[in-house]
């Protein structure tokens, strides 16, 4: 006989629920890998920074130069030797502006320490007639002036570790700078190797031609932006030195060389030289309308490049969020110092372009832009 039912035994509902779908797992998992790719690559990017911040300029310097070689291959010149003439002619122009420019830079490294604690002197003199009026600051200012002695021989050991570091690294700047040299000349001597073995390796017809498309529109429009970019720094280095010279400004050449440098980083490069420029006048001029003309000058001149020059050159195309550039700047500079910062404004445009030519990348193209419908 089956035993009966006991009415005391309780009776516990079981809820279950349902799997997920096949393809939210699948997109959840696909982005966990994209975290975990995104983490690894930043990680081999720091260990190995000694090895891939060379490359990675030697390849943005060849893509940069790839149009003068290609110039002398159409007047019958092998591509070897327009290749080394095209780095030949480069490193010589660098050398001789390298020559020029190495006194005066010296000069002012040596005198810069003593040059941001006269401007310091002179603030602490302006602040004086407001600092009276506020009794609460009164030991604050009197402990700033009992502290100058040693600040000062702080300042003139700072100067003195400034340049035997300077002369210390330099081996290994001129070691970074050939070999950063030999690959320019190794990447544009090989041509289009590299896009035969892409095409060797597609399957398909179809897809051989796809690669050969984005391949060469990649390549076309980042040589294009970078030689557009180069131009337009230039001529702001161009207009900072002239706009130096008639201000009277000392070394005239040397602040247009820093400002075209510099201005390879976005946002900071120009922060960077008009801090600089500020320096340099209150140390110049004792008229404080003419020590601000210098950087006053110089922050109109970058204004004009940054909101008329560049838009109008290279279009809303190629525009960029600003909030994406800081944090790209942060990040590179984070991991190769100065070298990433100078690097990270033309990565992420070429970032962008390639995203722009890769349907699967093409959200991040959309993210990165600084006008979302202009680019849709």
């Amino acid at each position: 006989m089956p035993a009966p039912d006991r009415p005391d035994a309780a009776v516990i509902p079981t809820v279950s629920h349902p799997p997920k779908p096949l393809s939210v797992r699948l997109a959840t998992i696909s982005r966990s890998m994209v975290v975990i790719a995104v983490i690894a690559v930043a990680a081999v990017c720091y260990l190995a920074r000694g090895v891939l911040a060379p490359i990675l300029l030697a390849l943005l310097l060849s893509l940069l130069l790839s149009p003068a070689s290609g110039v002398l291959e159409r007047v019958r010149v092998p591509r070897a030797v327009a290749s080394g003439l095209v780095v030949l002619f480069v490193v010589a122009l660098a050398g001789a502006a390298i020559v020029a420019l190495a006194q005066p830079a010296r000069d002012w490294i040596a005198k810069a320490p003593t040059a941001v604690h006269s401007v310091e002197e002179r603030m602490r003199q302006w602040r004086g007639p407001v600092q009276e009026a506020r009794k609460a600051t009164e030991s604050l200012e009197n402990l700033a002036r009992a502290g100058d002695p040693s600040t000062t021989q702080v300042v003139i050991k700072d100067s003195s570790t400034v340049l035997a570091g300077i002369l210390t690294n330099t081996p290994r700047v001129l070691e970074a700078i050939a070999v950063v040299v030999l690959l320019v000349y190794f990447f544009l001597s090989s041509g289009d190797n590299f896009l035969r073995r892409l095409v060797e390796v597609a399957p398909t017809m179809r897809e051989k031609r796809t690669v050969v498309t984005i391949a060469r529109d990649v390549e076309r429009e980042i040589s294009r932006y970078l030689l557009t970019i180069t131009a337009i720094n230039f001529g702001l280095g161009c207009a900072t030195a002239i706009a130096a010279a008639l201000l009277h400004v000392p070394n005239a050449l040397l602040w247009g060389a820093m400002a075209f440098v510099l201005n390879f980083a976005p946002y900071v490069g120009a922060a960077i030289t008009g801090f600089t420029l500020a320096i340099v006048g209150f140390t110049t001029f004792d008229s404080v309308p003419h020590a601000l003309a210098v950087p006053a000058a110089f922050f109109a001149l970058a204004f004009v490049e940054g909101q008329l020059v560049t838009p109008t050159v290279i279009g809303r195309r190629l525009s960029l969020n600003p909030v994406v550039v800081f944090v790209w700047l942060l990040v590179w500079g984070s991991l190769w110092g100065i070298l990433g910062v100078l690097l990270a404004g033309p990565l992420l445009a070429c970032f962008r372009i390639v995203c722009q030519h890769t349907e699967a990348l093409r959200p991040i193209y959309v993210l990165i832009g600084e006008d979302r419908l202009s680019d849709a």
